[in-house]
């Protein structure tokens, strides 16, 4: 290999490992400063800022005073060193920083002002540094290596764009599907401070040998390029265009990312992974633009009429982008139809998604990577200096910094995603005009001329078939595999927001409010029709707060979602305030289509919102209240799970009174058990007293606090507004509010324990990593379920669950889940059918527990015979899996207490064993359940029905475990638990596993 290779090769894979640095700071330094910044546009725009602007300050710098500096390739091993040390110091600083943020400095801030004016200094001032450096790097490299080889500008420009986004792309991928999973928030930015040192340690070799002339010997790297010429003074308006072009190539590019990534989001879903893969589309694009340069840098002559026609061309690919998105939901659906549903099928679902974020990006981003090293060429050959490569550079900066302000703050709200992309694109193609018209040297008329003709044709294409109808962008795609809704379904708003994109639509009387094409609420707008499960969740977080704490003057409310739940709250007449805070604006303004179902949440005077970040707006102006309620999205949308960790909780009980309430909202669908464990678990460290609810079948509510929880009291008075609103949904009494309960801080401890997860926490982003997998894989939370389902008394038993006794309002179960409302109206009607003889119902709602019941009944006439042993067992416990557990206690008499449907003098000594252990249960006698458990196993051997010897196993465990025996429960599984299998459709396996963790859990 000869010494120029050498060198080269050298100085671009130093550059590859630059790049792959650099991009973990940029996504890590986002993560970090969104926990004290918050995740609001302006927030997101602060970071980027921040980011982009020391990049172009560092970049000034070195064309300022770099063509001083001797020895260039040193000063960037100095300057990568440096920032490796840095990188290595960050996570300690910023734990520092954070406790000193919140234990002092906002305790002593009295105005909001204040408190934001802290907030962005300081976050300036943790990131500022590496970003000054981070972009005195591609300057110094650049110059230091075209001082060896002065006559191969484009080579050496392209060859460094191209490896340092090479770099940079692999860096955004490697950090959030290796890295972070792995190591989490602290070894990643770690991770990219030793690579740094690396890089720094290396550079400062290849420095040294270069100096020495031991690897250039004299000879140039590469082909020669045009010759440069002199400058002269009349340049001077030649050099500001190439600058002003620079930056006005800089913020139409970023236009272009953020539009993408916007309208991305809805075909692919708004996850952190989806992200890296768009993010990483836009820098390979950018990469291979600068390898286009590079290999045809000693052809190009005309340096300015190539970087023409490549602005031409990036805003023409910039217009076809739209029609190639329009199409991705067709994609999606089409992958979503033939792959599987597993970790396998994901990863594939990945890789189609990158292809379509490449389909949709790649071109117009080649082109914008043509553009920097074009224009630093363009100024080198006219005699600019070795000063113009950080001028480019930093005005390229600058006009990023530019473009994100106005797409984020400007254009999308104005115009929306799809006009905001094409006046970036028109801005390009204008631009590319200007400069072949006036700037550039060899334009031909032809070429000109067609590519005026390309415009003309493509903009009307890209307007015409770029339009994505709102039933595709509102569809979900990426959930349920449907590229677009029904033809019935009407749209009454639809409007790109700063953060996100809203729609309300509705069909058949229900209204939905979906961001980013995933419903976050769901209202029936005619209260005469039954409820949807989402308004049940919605008023249960809003009453619960009101029939548990007895004084709620100050609430807030995190999350808008329809207001319903701020509509609830202010039902009472008990909240002085409500404080509601929502990211987006146009979530606020497309709720109001909901009409009178939300009209307090809009009118009443007490009702505040507040667009803004959650940990922003709790940090301004030292607030406190009495109740908090938290009700995010999914946890698997970008920048949500950070709401669920042991530092927000902890947080958000610095803002509440000492003996305020939080009421947590937890999607618990499209995600599976150990995730709600690591979830439950830090609110749990956060707040030693909690109980869970279940309002419908997919979601959790849970209430915390740091005293402990009073009773539940009525909410509202008997024939208020409020309280009809309560009543439609089944919450109109103490008793449907009880029945939700499922359990209290042991119950959750111990679901954490089976769990085997660690606490979620800020910097091992586990929700945000995981959760996309699982809402793609379509699981969900089903312990829960379990636990209440299951026939024999295992919350009663442990956390003291009680069955409530029937009346009216509880029987008619509405807005109930599933699992809480029909079991006990099955169970007390199976209970009928056993004292009475009559099924009130049952037959028609389960046909084989009517089948089963009646041939208890007929067997149990008389003793039963040998020969029908079998199906007796049967019978009994497919008839006691639906009536031990769901009927009080003082309503089994009769049932299973002193039964009045068989005759026990005479049994065999079978029956009698499993009627003497049910006897027990229903009594909820500890010691004699244990007994009697242990006794019957052997007596009806290993020939018994599975669900029976399973029943009995799960008897004498509770009966152990309630006798304060949690050695013996242990016994019992291991021992006599080793003969019966689990059945094939039983949770009887996850129960068992759950006494086995209650048996070990620390004794308090």
């Amino acid at each position: 290999m000869s010494k120029p290779i050498a060198l080269e090769r050298a100085l671009l894979g130093l550059f590859v490992a630059s790049g792959f640095a650099g991009l973990i700071y940029q996504a890590i330094w986002s993560h970090y400063l969104g926990l004290s910044l918050g995740h609001a546009a302006y927030a997101q725009t602060l970071v980027l800022a921040i980011f982009m602007g020391g990049m172009a300050l560092g970049a000034w710098i070195v064309s300022r005073y770099g063509v001083r500096w001797k020895r260039l390739i040193l000063t960037y091993a100095v300057v990568e060193i440096v920032i490796g040390v840095a990188g290595l110091a960050f996570h300690p600083l910023f734990l520092g920083y954070t406790d000193l943020s919140q234990d002092t400095v906002y305790p002593a801030l009295d105005s909001i002002a204040a408190v934001r004016a802290w907030q962005w200094g300081s976050a300036a001032l943790m990131i500022l540094p590496q970003c000054v450096l981070l972009g005195m790097t591609f300057p110094l490299m650049s110059g230091g290596y075209l001082r060896v080889a002065p006559a191969a500008d484009g080579e050496i420009l392209g060859g460094l764009y191209f490896s340092n986004s090479l770099g940079a792309a692999f860096g955004a991928l490697f950090a959030t599907f290796v890295l972070l999973p792995w190591i989490g928030m602290p070894g990643t930015v770690a991770t990219a401070g030793v690579v740094n040192l690396a890089v720094g340690a290396l550079a400062w070799v290849v420095a040294r040998r270069v100096d020495d002339g031991g690897w250039t010997d004299g000879a140039p790297v590469a082909t020669a390029a045009a010759p440069v010429k002199p400058a002269a003074a009349d340049d001077v308006p030649y050099f500001r265009m190439m600058v002003v072009a620079a930056a006005i190539t800089g913020a139409t590019s970023f236009v272009y990312e953020i539009g993408w990534v916007r309208m991305l989001n809805q075909a692919l879903g708004t996850t952190v992974h989806s992200f890296e893969l768009m993010l990483a589309a836009f820098i390979l694009g950018l990469a291979f633009g600068g390898l286009w340069v590079r290999r045809r840098a000693a052809r190009i002559g005309d340096a300015v009429a190539v970087a023409g026609y490549a602005q031409v061309l990036m805003g023409v690919a910039a217009l076809l982008s739209l029609p190639v998105f329009a199409q991705s939901f067709r994609w999606v659906g089409a992958m979503l139809g033939v792959l599987p549903r597993t970790e396998a099928g994901y990863a594939l679902f990945s890789l189609g998604s990158a292809g379509i974020a490449l389909a949709v990006m790649f071109p117009a981003a080649f082109f914008a990577g043509l553009t920097l090293p074009l224009f630093t060429m363009a100024l080198l050959r006219r005699g600019a200096g070795e000063a113009s490569i950080g001028r480019i550079y930093a005005a390229n900066t600058l006009g990023a910094i530019a473009g994100v302000v106005l797409a984020v703050h400007v254009l999308i709200p104005a115009l929306g995603l799809h006009l905001a992309v094409t006046l970036a694109a028109l801005v390009d193609i204008a631009l590319g005009f200007l400069l072949l018209k006036r700037y550039a040297e060899n334009v031909t008329q032809r070429a000109y001329f067609a590519s005026a003709i390309l415009c003309l044709v493509v903009l009307p294409m890209s307007l015409l078939l770029g339009r994505t109808p709102p039933e595709a962008l509102a569809s979900g795609v990426f959930r349920t595999g449907v590229a677009a809704l029904t033809d019935d379904t009407e749209f009454v708003f639809l409007r790109d927001g700063k953060t996100a994109t809203v729609a309300v639509f509705g069909r058949e009387g229900t209204a939905v409010i979906a961001t980013n094409g995933k419903p976050d609420a769901g209202l029936v707008l005619d209260v005469n029709m039954p409820p949807s499960g989402d308004e049940s969740t919605m008023i249960s977080v809003g009453v619960l707060p009101l029939a548990l704490h007895p004084d709620p003057r100050r609430i807030a409310v995190i999350g808008w979602g329809s207001g319903m739940t701020t509509h609830t709250l202010l039902g009472s007449d008990k909240p002085e305030v409500v404080d509601s805070i929502e990211i987006e604006r146009a979530m606020y303004d497309g709720a109001m289509h909901f009409g009178r179902r939300v009209t307090r949440a809009y009118t009443d005077p007490r009702s505040r919102v507040h667009i803004d970040d959650a940990r922003t707006f709790f940090s301004t102006g030292n607030r406190r209240y009495d109740v908090i309620v938290s009700e995010p999205s999914n946890p698997w949308v970008s920048g949500v799970a950070s709401l669920f960790t042991r530092q927000f909780y902890g947080f958000l009980g610095r803002h509440l009174e000492d003996d305020g309430i939080l009421v947590q909202w937890v999607q618990a669908y499209e995600i599976d058990d150990p995730l709600l464990a690591t979830m439950l678990a830090a609110l749990a460290s956060e707040f030693p007293y909690i109980d869970l609810y279940r309002p419908n079948d997919g979601d959790v509510a849970v209430v915390a606090s740091r005293k402990p929880l009073p009773p539940l009291h009525e909410a509202a008075e008997p024939g208020s507004p409020l309280h009809a609103e309560l009543r439609r949904v089944g919450l109109g009494s103490v008793s449907d509010l009880a029945m939700r309960r499922v359990g209290t801080q042991a119950m959750i401890e111990n679901f954490v324990r089976i769990a085997g997860v660690d606490i979620h926490d800020d910097f091992y982003p586990t929700v945000s990593l995981q959760a996309p997998s699982a809402r793609f894989r379509r699981v969900g939370s089903f312990w829960i379920t379990n636990l209440i389902s299951t026939g024999m008394p295992v919350l009663e038993m442990t956390d003291g669950r009680v069955p409530l006794r029937p009346n009216e309002d509880v029987m008619q179960g509405r807005g109930m889940p599933d699992e809480m409302m029909q079991l006990p109206r099955v169970a007390y009607d199976t209970g009928i059918a056993m004292r009475q003889g009559t099924m009130p119902g049952v037959a028609m709602e389960l046909e084989e527990l009517a089948r089963e019941l009646e041939r208890l009944r007929a067997l149990s006439a008389a003793p039963v015979e040998s020969a029908d042993i079998g199906d007796w067992l049967q019978a009994a416990a497919v008839v006691a899996e639906f009536t031990i557990a769901h009927i009080a206690r003082e309503d089994q008499v009769g049932v299973w207490i002193e039964p009045t449907w068989i005759d026990l003098d005479g049994q065999p000594e079978d029956v009698r064993a499993v009627m003497a252990a049910y006897d027990a249960t229903a009594r909820r006698d500890a010691p004699a359940m244990l007994a009697a458990g242990r006794a019957a196993l052997p007596v009806v051997g290993p020939d018994a029905p599975p669900l029976l010897r399973e029943h009995l196993l799960v008897i004498a465990m509770l009966g152990a475990l309630a006798s304060d025996q949690p050695a013996e429960a242990l016994r019992l599984d291991r021992e006599e638990g080793r003969g019966i299998p689990v059945g094939r459709d039983s949770n009887y396996g996850f129960i068992r596993s759950w006494l086995l963790a209650w048996a070990d859990r620390p004794r308090r």
